[in-house]
């Protein structure tokens, strides 16, 4: 049990030397890059560089964790290589170990760290992420004031399902308001609501919106249209009328200015009402003006969690989502790319040293970095099909790690375990 100790440290030492320098080397590649296609963009916004050299300080846990596996793939082969080079690869399975455990703490190490990745991915790199957008948007760019008090031209849905059309909204410590304005609501049983209105303000005291000089349109549902068609059922199947608009929600407070007499036409269907209001409250529309500030985040700002919520708000509002559910996955996808890359490392090296293909320690290099570019590749491409709808959001993300787990286990029947 000494001697597996020993061996397993003195594997995992050499592991982790290479490893270390691997991710320093790709982790710098990328980040230099980056500076070089950024650069135009940093002289033009006369960017101070201590702002340039935060943003890449920012980055660094995300750029980390993005070449990780590839550094793996490197430490693997160059860590397993050389042994098996060098005859101690031999000498160990002449003693009795077979290839699984000589690699065993290599994977146990590669499954850590995809649990780490996974971890650190919904903790820590998105906040950083999001402060590294920022400096770059705001002290890089400029761009401090638009996403401190304005925002035009978005759409915001609540979680009562309350959806915000804005075109201008300005949000100050005194007063926040936002210009021309729409709202609206499906509800359950088919009806829908819509509120336009050029101006709302932000009320303190109430924690509310507050719409003025605008109009509200009640769009019945196949039931509340039948119901219509008989009067005499009027107000008690749950015909939309103004009281059950008020109970609906979004007139709960209202103080309307004028509104139609609902007896003017008794006997002809209505479809739809319309009521004019010079003030309009709703406790539903309590979402702050921070709320509706907050620009859209990218996919590396945010969890799993809220990533998936985020999807489905969007769906809520019929917009695309494809390319967020492919996001998504890659959010699990990516980290198990650690052990699964291993796996075909180990693989690998134990299959060439079978047949006698023993490589120098620059050969073995060569190869990994061969082989991470290859598996770059299958995961962009993975990544762009799955975009584009040619593949389920699943089978895009983890493209490039089933490619890999099939060859590696290809591999393995090759090698003498």
């Amino acid at each position: 049990m000494l001697y597996l100790r020993r061996l397993d440290r003195y594997l995992m030492g050499q592991f982790l030397v290479i490893l270390a320098i691997a991710l320093a080397a790709l982790s710098a590649i990328t980040i230099l890059v980056h500076l070089m296609d950024h650069i135009d963009v940093y002289l033009d916004a006369e960017a101070a560089w201590s702002d340039v050299g935060r943003h890449y300080l920012y980055q660094l846990p995300y750029n980390l964790l993005i070449t990780l596996p590839m550094a793996m793939l490197i430490a693997t082969i160059l860590t397993i290589g050389e042994m098996g080079r060098h005859g101690e690869l031999t000498a160990m399975k002449a003693s009795g170990l077979s290839l699984y455990r000589i690699a065993a703490p290599v994977l146990v190490f590669s499954l850590g760290m995809s649990f780490a990745a996974l971890l650190l991915n919904e903790t820590v790199v998105p906040r950083l992420n999001e402060q590294a957008n920022d400096i770059y948007d705001g002290r890089i760019l400029g761009r401090d004031v638009d996403f401190e008090n304005f925002r035009g031209s978005f759409v915001y849905q609540n979680s009562d399902g309350y959806t915000y059309i804005v075109r201008s909204l300005f949000v100050q410590d005194s007063a926040s308001s936002g210009e021309q304005v729409e709202i609206q609501r499906a509800f359950d049983d088919g009806t829908f609501l819509r509120i336009n209105a050029p101006r709302m303000t932000w009320e303190p005291a109430t924690r509310t919106w507050v719409l003025t000089d605008g109009e509200l349109r009640l769009f019945p549902g196949a039931a509340g249209i039948r119901a219509r068609r008989a009067p005499a059922a009027d107000t008690e199947a749950g015909t939309p009328t103004e009281e059950t608009a008020a109970s609906g929600g979004t007139t709960g407070a209202a103080s309307a200015g004028t509104a139609p007499a609902d007896s003017a036409a008794p006997r002809r269907p209505v479809e739809e009402r319309m009521f004019a209001f010079q003030i309009l409250h709703s406790p539903h529309l309590d979402d702050t003006p921070q709320e509706l500030l907050a620009r859209e985040k990218d996919p590396e700002e945010i969890g799993y969690r809220d990533l998936q919520q985020y999807i489905a708000d969007r769906e809520r509002l019929g917009a695309e989502t494809r390319k967020e559910q492919v996001d998504l996955q890659m959010k699990v996808s990516y980290p198990f790319a650690n052990v699964i890359i291993v796996l075909f490392g180990v693989a690998l090296v134990g299959s060439a040293v079978h047949t006698g293909g023993g490589r120098s320690a620059s050969a073995g290099f060569g190869l990994a970095l061969f082989l991470t570019i290859i598996f770059w590749g299958f995961l962009r491409v993975g990544q762009g099909v799955g975009y584009g709808g040619g593949l389920s959001p699943v089978a895009a993300a983890w493209l490039g790690n089933i490619v890999f787990l099939v060859m590696g286990l290809g591999l393995l029947t090759r090698a003498k375990t």
